[in-house]
């Protein structure tokens, strides 16, 4: 499995998330169960619906525990199952019985938001009424729902007045809320209950909706969740969010609020989602995201949320107006609190506004300089690791947004990445310091390297400076090794060396090995030191150096100090015709791996590695093909012009980039 491969290369002492083996259901099952917990709640003995008023704490709790668990396989399930076997369970036989219940499970949360006591949910306070089910009569303009108290009366109804009521509870939530009193006091059992049945509702929505979108279908998968991805969700979402993650600090509140985010974030996720702009500027959601992000005392789970939300957001909207109405509502809640202090303290602030980029950045550096010492080892509710990752991806969309080749301009004036790379400072050379036992932080690193693609090109020194040339090239040995060694293990490799071979390539391959090798040869071409740096620990001088300098001994003398394009058509390169590397390095050596990438059948990947290799030999043809050999050599022979490849044949071919500038540049 991968996760051997990551024991093979970072060692036994590897750490790695703990999951508990379970036997996870088929998704047949999981539908049956599901649909039985829900029936089993409104029907516990198989009779009519029973009334609310007969409802216990014992019911809930029961109804809880069912949820959890059904919750907890299903998230085993995504953990252990890969994207390429995502269920394909969702068909003309099932979606209409899956449809149905989503129905019913929405209809449930509708239910018990409508039939619950609000005042006391998120206030802190016990309201004098001591019944659960007491509906809070807020006056409310066309209150056509007031009377609608019954989960039967909610199920049949049609998906737009499921919606319109699902928006009247939202409002009465957010009355309710600003109508109690501010002072607290410890809930009683059974609005912890309701609480807890409301943060477990809102995890198997949420689980339940990712489930079913990852159906291949997604036409038949949004028709099973029409009752979700409706604006009443949205709101409904919003609310919770806003409310619990404002209300008294306690763990139930934040897992309410994290549960509330992530059914939101799944909600807007699905593409195409006009949604997305529902929840982000119709609803304000930006203005609440942007108050979240400037909390100091948030759970982490929590936070990760609201950053994926950020990051969805600068990934969705055009011409960076999700980040400019981001920015916008920064400015406006950074000017609130700055007032606030002021009237506490009676003294004129000097008014500091931090943008988006800024504030994440600051929370990237918590992430990786806060207690306990990174990454932490409670992946569960210690998820610093998981928002540092994204914040990194977030810094290199946004970077990315902008032309590329603005990352090789020196100039703070028109180079947006100037700044963007100076305000990070120290913080990178940090994270490319970390080690390498923990996959965690291993993944973090890996992030990191990506946003050098869009560094100025004298950001080098500072690499030099702070040793961070030798943690790259500890990440290119592992990202090789593990995309290499997983080919190997799979059975799908190339038995020797030339031009021959065949070896296998992939999407994630090229994920995983191009940021690495458009960075090193970046900085490689650009930096003389860095060169040297990366040839010692590709070639190093024990292994390479005495029989690379015997077989230079033994070419031509007119071979050894030119080369032409005609005598490398002729002899092979100038005298040189070893089909494989002169000293056939060894399969544990980072040189083997990079040499038989040069082969790979992903043609990004088989460029790069190649192109880095040339660079390593100082452009000379005969260095070249006597390090790496002629077969697998020759590609990049043909397009530096020293062999005529036919047309068609070349790995280049017409709109595909041939050189690591020209990938950046695209």
């Amino acid at each position: 499995s991968k996760m051997d491969h990551w024991c093979l290369l970072f060692g036994k002492n590897c750490v790695t998330t703990t999951t508990t083996t379970t036997n996870i259901p088929s998704s047949s099952d999981q539908i049956t169960e599901l649909q039985c917990c829900l029936q089993s709640f409104h029907n516990p003995n198989n009779d009519n619906d029973y009334d609310d008023d007969t409802i216990t704490i014992q019911k809930q709790i029961e109804f809880i525990q069912s949820l959890s668990k059904w919750n907890e396989e299903l998230e085993s399930q995504f953990t252990t199952s890969s994207s390429s076997s995502s269920s394909s369970f969702l068909d003309e036989k099932n979606e209409e019985q899956i449809k149905k219940i989503g129905i019913e499970l929405y209809s449930t949360f509708l239910w018990l938001l409508q039939s619950s006591s609000h005042d006391n949910l998120f206030s802190g306070r016990r309201n004098e009424q001591t019944s659960i089910v007491t509906i809070t009569a807020i006056p409310v303009e066309k209150n056509k729902y007031g009377d609608v108290s019954s989960y039967q009366e909610i199920v049949t109804q049609r998906k737009e007045d499921m919606e319109q009521l699902a928006m009247h509870l939202a409002s009465i939530l957010s009355q309710s809320s600003s109508s109690s009193s501010s002072s607290s006091s410890p809930k009683e059992v059974e609005e912890t209950t309701t609480m807890q049945l409301i943060s477990e509702l809102l995890r198997t929505m949420t689980n339940f909706t990712r489930w079913i979108m990852s159906s291949k279908s997604n036409s038949a998968a949004s028709k099973s969740l029409t009752a979700f991805l409706t604006k009443g969700t949205i709101c409904l979402s919003l609310t919770l969010l806003e409310l619990s993650a404002s209300s008294a600090e306690t763990e139930l509140n934040q897992q309410v609020a994290r549960n509330a985010s992530v059914l939101l974030f799944r909600t807007t996720h699905s593409k195409p989602n006009p949604l997305l702009q529902y929840f982000w500027i119709t609803k304000n959601g930006y203005k609440l995201i942007a108050k979240l992000l400037l909390l100091s005392d948030i759970s982490t789970p929590l936070l990760f949320s609201v950053v994926r939300h950020v990051h969805h957001v600068v990934a969705s909207f055009p011409k960076r107006v999700g980040l400019d109405l981001l920015n916008d509502g920064l400015r406006d809640q950074q000017l609130l609190l700055q007032r606030e202090e002021e009237e506490k303290s009676h003294e004129q602030q000097q008014q500091v506004v931090a943008d988006a980029t800024t504030v994440l950045i600051a929370t990237l550096a918590w992430c990786i300089k806060s207690s306990p010492a990174f990454p932490g080892k409670d992946r569960i509710n210690d998820r610093r690791s998981d928002v540092a990752l994204e914040i990194l991806r977030i810094l290199f969309a946004l970077g990315g947004s902008d032309n590329a080749s603005s990352a090789n301009n020196n100039n703070r004036t028109n180079n947006p990445h100037f700044d963007l790379m100076t305000q990070m400072g120290i913080l990178l050379g940090d994270i490319l310091h970390l080690p390498n036992a923990n996959v965690a932080t291993y993944e973090v690193k890996v992030a990191s390297v990506s946003l050098l693609m869009d560094t100025p090109i004298n950001y080098g020194y500072y690499l030099l400076a702070n040793d961070c040339i030798r943690t790259i090239l500890d990440v290119l040995e592992l990202q090789v090794s593990s995309v290499v060694l997983e080919r190997d293990v799979s059975g799908t490799k190339s038995s020797s060396f030339g031009g021959d071979s065949k070896v296998s390539g992939s999407k994630d391959d090229a994920a995983a090995l191009t940021p690495i090798l458009i960075v090193l040869i970046k900085y490689g071409t650009a930096n003389p030191e860095i060169l040297r740096q990366m040839k010692e620990r590709i070639f190093p001088k024990e292994e390479c150096d005495e029989l690379y300098q015997k077989a230079i001994d033994d070419l031509p003398l007119s071979s050894s100090s030119s080369v032409s394009s005609s005598s490398i058509q002729r002899g092979g390169g100038g005298g040189a015709k070893n089909m494989s590397p002169i000293d056939n390095p060894s399969k544990r050596t980072l040189r083997y791996k990079v040499i038989k990438l040069m082969t790979w059948s992903e043609s990004n990947i088989k460029r790069l590695s190649a192109e880095l290799m040339w660079i390593l030999c100082n452009s000379d043809p005969t260095e070249f093909i006597l390090r790496t050999g002629f077969g697998n050599a020759v590609h990049m022979l043909g397009m530096r012009g020293f062999v005529n490849i036919p047309e068609g044949n070349s790995s280049g071919g017409v709109g595909v980039a041939t050189t690591a500038e020209e990938m950046l540049q695209q």
